[in-house]
């Protein structure tokens, strides 16, 4: 009877306990389920507010990170441990008394750096050619980084003769690395200055890629959403965004490169030929084989590398045949009854000079200045009789020019396609990279995306126009290497040939035949020149 009274007075209690300790639980439960959906509700409204990767940015990332794999991964310490050209040399692999044309030539360099000592990492940039000076014939070389010091060269021989190597260390590998960390330091190394001009007032204020935000400072934002490009200028007080008329160019006068860095890019410490072990090779036709006939060349072809050779100062495509353009009845053969636009940079304007003030296929509409003077002006010129009109236009930002000039008719280069009809009588001729140099190569990535793009849409309204995509030139040895300096030309390069791959342009390998004839002037002199102009209308003429 005890026990029954205890077990009858303790169960409700017991109950009672677990009821609460059940709803204490349920409790803690609820507050933590409320926390966690709170806090996920919370990412999710983030991340919907977060501005997503376009599919254009995603092909700009990509291409960036392929560039960035062939960046060798060193850190400069002493000049003296950097590679150097005088203390390389330059080996012969299998080497024989005469060589057949049609076999390749492949030389083996071995680098060391300013104390003699052997490298044992890859990563230099280097600039190979064969040529003979007697038959002015010339051809660039394949390199193979073997990532230990040693690179194998490989030249194909396409003529009977003498030929010499010539191997230029253009920057040992802790010089590339310091450039391409240096070029992605910042958003460039010239900055722009825009005029405003509003009922004869005039103002001029700071412009670029990007503005840092100033109190007190608005910032007009000129942007083409089509395209995702923009650049930024801070709003002069009284003016208004749209008021903004001209540009110029200045150099910022900064370095991203440490005091001991910028040593390797002295002068005497670029493009720096290597010694040779050997004298020059004997080329003979071994064989009485003639060789396969060529297509002509068309838009769409392929681009190899080597692409061509220089052989009596004329270019060979190494795929198809270039009709040479030299006289004045050779290109109003091809060119009467069409529109042709030259979209680019001065390298483009030398077409417009050579068919207005070179051959006088043209007169200048408006224009009654000559040479290279206002190289920075749009310029159009007509032949009437013929039926004729040329056009060339800039790129679009970014420009370096000194002085302020009027850039409001600077569209971008995919938006100029996009304006025009096209056709079977339009023909487009396009380059940039000379004033990207000064930039992230992403600047340069997205606008030959934007590019293509634009033919894209162009083909499919007009199939039948003809566009011509030209690479940029090497330019002169003494320019200033962080700004504007063939390295970051090649990578440039780079991006063009993958970039307009699969579609049907004309590619004018104008950097493959720059380095192959030598050329250390920006805007190329006589034979190189006529080479560069002659692929370009074999394309469009075909």
């Amino acid at each position: 009877m005890v026990t029954g009274n205890i077990s009858g007075i303790l169960r409700p209690r017991v109950m009672s306990l677990c009821r609460r300790y059940l709803l204490f639980v349920s409790a803690v439960l609820f507050i933590v389920s409320f926390f966690w959906y709170r806090n996920l509700y919370q990412h999710k409204q983030q991340d919907s507010f977060k501005p997503r990767k376009t599919v254009l940015q995603s092909k700009i990332d990509a291409m960036y990170h392929k560039l960035e794999k062939l960046i060798p991964d060193v850190t400069f310490t002493y000049f003296s441990t950097t590679t150097s050209g005088k203390h390389s040399r330059v080996f012969l692999v299998n080497p024989r008394e005469t060589y057949c044309v049609g076999d390749d030539l492949v030389v083996q360099v071995d680098m060391f750096d300013h104390l003699g000592n052997r490298k044992t990492y890859g990563g230099d940039f280097v600039r190979p050619r064969l040529f003979s000076a007697e038959l002015t014939a010339a051809v660039s070389g394949i390199i193979t980084d073997f990532n230990n010091g040693s690179y194998h060269v490989r030249f194909p021989l396409y003529w009977a003769g003498k030929a010499k190597v010539n191997i230029l260390l253009f920057h040992p590998s802790e010089g590339v690395a310091a450039l391409w960390r240096a070029r992605h330091s910042s958003l460039g190394v010239i900055g722009f200055e825009g005029k405003y001009e509003k009922f004869g007032k005039e103002a001029a204020s700071k412009c670029g890629f990007e503005l840092p935000v100033v109190e007190g400072k608005e910032i007009c934002e000129y942007e083409d959403t089509l395209y995702e490009e923009a650049y930024y200028c801070y709003k002069v007080p009284n003016f208004t965004c749209e008021s903004l008329r001209e540009m110029r160019g200045y150099e910022l006068d900064v370095s991203y490169l440490t005091p001991e860095e910028r040593e390797m890019f002295k002068r005497p410490n670029v493009a720096v030929e290597i010694p040779t072990t050997f004298d020059d090779i004997t080329v003979t036709r071994c064989k009485n084989e003639t060789e396969a006939p060529k297509p002509k060349c068309e838009t769409g072809m392929s681009s190899p590398l080597p692409s061509g050779f220089f052989y009596n100062k004329v270019w060979n495509p190494v795929y198809c045949n270039m009709t040479l353009y030299k006289t004045d009845e050779d290109f109003l053969k091809c060119l009467k009854g069409k529109k042709l636009f030259l979209i680019g940079d001065s390298t483009l304007r030398q077409f417009m000079m050579y068919f207005t003030e070179g051959i006088r296929i043209v007169n200048y509409f408006c224009y009654h200045e000559s040479g290279w003077s206002s190289w920075h002006k749009a310029l159009e010129a007509i032949n009437l009789e013929k039926d004729l009109y040329i056009s060339y236009k800039r790129h679009g930002f970014p420009l370096e020019h000194p002085s302020f000039y009027y850039f409001k008719e600077d569209m971008y280069t995919s938006r100029q396609i996009d304006q025009t009809a096209g056709g079977k009588d339009t023909i487009f001729v396009i380059t940039m990279g000379q004033h990207f140099r000064h930039f992230p190569v992403t600047v340069f990535i997205k606008r030959a995306f934007n590019i293509r793009r634009a033919v894209e849409r162009l083909f499919i309204r007009s199939p039948d126009t003809r566009v011509i995509i030209k690479s940029e030139n090497t330019r002169e040895v003494y320019s200033p290497v962080e700004m504007q300096g063939d390295f970051h030309g090649y990578t440039q390069y780079l991006v063009l040939r993958e970039v307009f791959q699969g579609i049907n342009v004309g590619f004018i390998d104008a950097w493959d035949m720059t380095v192959a004839s030598a050329t250390v002037v920006v805007h190329p002199p006589e034979y190189t020149f006529q080479s560069i102009i002659s692929m370009a209308f074999s394309f469009a003429c075909s």
